[in-house]
């Protein structure tokens, strides 16, 4: 947190979450960025030498927190090279992973030089809803040989579960499984579309009910982002200039829902190409016909203009899910927030 602090002290990012490539050993049936884990995309993706330089202008930007993300970056054949010359420059280095393509020459150098912490996706405990899920045979014997190996090595894991309709019953028994290892769970319950507008993984969500019957509490950022009563459709951190998203290709791009517009860090700063992402964010503003500028619940809702870009083409449109999702919520809590003091009680009275 000092790390954090000193950085906003000096107006700089601490933190950037690079996607090192869209290929992946698996193709989910949720995962939001599987439409671009093909062939025709490979090729288009940063070589070694190019991911240097920008771990170079990374670093020079002040950056100390890295996140190696994908796809799965594990499946790159020069990953250790990545990684070690991060190391090198000094990141504090996370790394995103299906553990599909995990190695025991990874998982030997992990060791000397362990990463803050691997956070390994695993939405099943069982093969054949796994291999259903992953769409890919023999993948469970992977992911298990996997965390066997992180954990042998002693290397801080996490286990995250993508919860759908398929394995919302399992739930239980994952949790069981990371609680019987000693290893952090974290599951998520949230879909979107595709990042090219596929919306099949939305057919996978839960529903609203399910969320709340799973302890599901109000946003934690909800006593701050709708606090200004004004017109802008980002209340979220993204343009706070703590940190920014690089995408396989050397670009920096809004979020991680909004690839557009883009800026290639070979032909900008990071500074210039965060202040362009950043002049959007701040510049995109509710139509004046728009529900979600009006509706009184907004506070307490897990909608956002990256989500609502996504699944209908437009920034500022309600997304029925989450109106749903907010109605439960709300009706859970009683009333609506309207400051910070009263949050905060309502918060602790539903934890």
């Amino acid at each position: 947190m000092q790390t954090h602090k000193k950085g906003w002290s000096l107006k700089r990012p601490n933190t950037c979450q690079f996607e090192l490539t869209f290929r992946c050993g698996l193709h989910c049936k949720h995962c939001y960025t599987d439409c671009y884990n093909r062939p025709a995309y490979f090729a288009k993706e940063l070589t070694t030498k190019q991911i240097k330089l920008i771990l170079d202008k990374i670093y020079d930007s002040g950056v100390i927190w890295i996140c190696f993300t994908g796809g799965d970056p594990f499946i790159r054949k020069d990953f250790l090279k990545i990684y070690k010359y991060a190391k090198k420059k000094g990141f504090l280095v996370s790394i995103f992973t299906s553990g599909y393509s995990i190695t025991e020459e990874i998982i030997r150098d992990l060791k000397k030089s362990p990463p803050f912490v691997i956070e390994l996706t695993l939405n099943s405990v069982t093969k054949d809803l796994y291999e259903r899920i992953s769409q890919v045979r023999g993948s469970f014997r992977k992911a298990m040989q996997a965390i066997e190996m992180i954990v042998d090595a002693k290397i801080p894991l996490k286990i995250k579960t993508q919860v759908t309709n398929d394995n919302l019953k399992e739930l239980n028994a994952i949790k069981s499984f990371a609680k019987d290892k000693k290893i952090n769970f974290v599951p998520d319950y949230y879909l979107y579309p595709r990042l090219d507008g596929d919306s099949a993984p939305c057919a996978l969500r839960i529903t609203p009910k399910e969320i709340i019957k799973l302890g599901v509490k109000l946003p934690l950022d909800c006593l701050t982002r709708f606090r200004k009563k004004n017109n802008h459709l980002f209340r979220c951190a993204v343009d706070s200039g703590d940190g920014f998203n690089v995408d396989p290709y050397g670009n920096i791009f809004p979020c991680l829902a909004i690839r557009e517009p883009k800026f290639s860090l070979f032909k900008y700063s990071i500074a210039s190409a965060m202040g362009k992402t950043a002049f959007f964010l701040r510049n995109s503003l509710f139509k004046d016909n728009s529900k979600c500028k009006i509706c009184k619940d907004k506070q307490s809702c897990y909608w956002c203009p990256g989500k609502a870009y996504l699944e209908k083409g437009q920034m500022g449109v309600p997304i029925e899910y989450y109106c749903e999702l907010t109605k439960e919520l709300t009706g859970l809590v009683g009333e609506r927030i309207n400051d910070r003091e009263e949050g905060q009680l309502l918060l602790a009275s539903v934890m």
